[in-house]
């Protein structure tokens, strides 16, 4: 099945293009290399998408800035730096080539940009640390009675009839702690995208590296919306995972959800009827530099339908402020935002 517009080929069971939004066909009257649809792509660049924001190595953080980007209703395109000179991950020898991405925005929206920037990299960096301090141990879970072995990849419980998971392809480990926990599972990619999980997949079946149902009886399973490996295997796949990205190109609709600028206030029904105004709302709940802390302090309030107004008046800092008789409760959420503190 192919795609009438952008002209790229799909696997069986795919019916519209995750890209063009459009009909699948089964033939194409005139089919292009992968060069020349890259150029046509390139060619489409919005033109106010000009002001490189963000250039660097590290497909994980390529990806979860584009996400970020687009959560924020701030349009943006990413795309490799040096496209490849093959026109499929497949044709591409072993080594070849530097992975190297770039994130692009409009000069407009940089300032902002720079600082969803500035924000995601503080929170990476601290995820990082704290990855490197937990060990990233296996998570503990409800085993099921008579389970002698648990697959390491996709959770997958078994009786003591297998040795290997059926699923997976890998040894299965004993049911105990400690066993998980050593050579655990990492997330290589949740990227809502089932074609390039599809692409991953293949690419990563190609050079051996196992995964979670890798032996799904239909191929790599495209349902799934995650690609999990093992830890040794790690590093080496985020090699393979960034070649497979250099034959893509995104843009901001790859968030997971609505999007919108952290700044808008919120306004809810009760405080229409008590009749509040928003220079009433003069509680300052929180001051600081980090989006993704506003962000995420922003949602718990609106969840809870609590007023508030955010005071940025130049990108980079914001203050976010509730009205008097909502202190209490707001500065609970707040604390459950910033450390993990139940509600309850």
């Amino acid at each position: 099945m192919f795609c009438p517009q952008c002209l790229v080929e799909y696997r069986p069971g795919f019916t519209r293009c995750s890209d063009c939004e459009v009909d699948l066909v089964e033939e194409v009257r005139e089919r292009v290399t992968a060069g020349e649809y890259r150029q046509v792509q390139r060619s489409k660049l919005p033109r106010e998408l000009s002001a490189q924001l963000w250039h660097g190595t590290d497909p994980h953080f390529f990806l979860g800035l584009l996400s970020s980007l687009g959560d924020k209703n701030v349009p943006a395109f990413g795309r490799p730096v040096h496209p490849p000179m093959y026109d499929s991950f497949g044709e591409q020898p072993p080594g070849w080539g530097s992975a190297e991405f770039e994130v692009l925005v409009s000069p407009e929206n940089l300032r902002f940009a720079q600082w969803v920037l500035s924000s995601d990299e503080e929170v990476y960096q601290e995820q990082e640390a704290d990855a490197e301090a937990s060990g990233e141990g296996a998570e503990p879970f409800d085993l099921e009675p008579g389970v002698t072995g648990v697959c390491p990849l996709c959770d997958s419980q078994f009786a003591e009839a297998y040795s290997v998971c059926p699923n997976c392809g890998v040894p299965l480990r004993p049911p105990q702690g400690s066993a998980l926990e050593q050579n655990a599972a990492k997330v290589l990619c949740n990227l809502p995208h089932p074609q390039f999980l599809a692409d991953l997949r293949a690419a990563l079946h190609g050079v051996g590296i196992p995964f979670n149902n890798a032996n799904f009886p239909q191929g790599p399973d495209t349902l799934r919306g995650d690609v999990v490996v093992l830890g040794a295997d790690f590093a080496r796949a985020t090699g393979i995972f960034a070649q497979a990205l250099q034959y893509w190109e995104f843009d901001h609709s790859i968030c997971s959800g609505p999007s919108h600028d952290p700044r808008e206030p919120y306004w809810p029904h009760h405080a229409k009827q008590n009749g509040w105004y928003p220079e009433d709302l003069t509680m300052l709940l929180w001051t600081g530099t980090n989006l993704n802390v506003l962000d995420g302090a922003g949602m718990a309030l609106r969840e809870h339908e609590i007023a508030y107004r955010v005071e940025s008046p130049e990108p980079g800092s914001a203050k976010l402020l509730v009205h008097p008789d909502d202190e209490g409760q707001a500065r609970e959420i707040l604390r459950y935002v910033l450390e993990g503190v139940s509600l309850e």
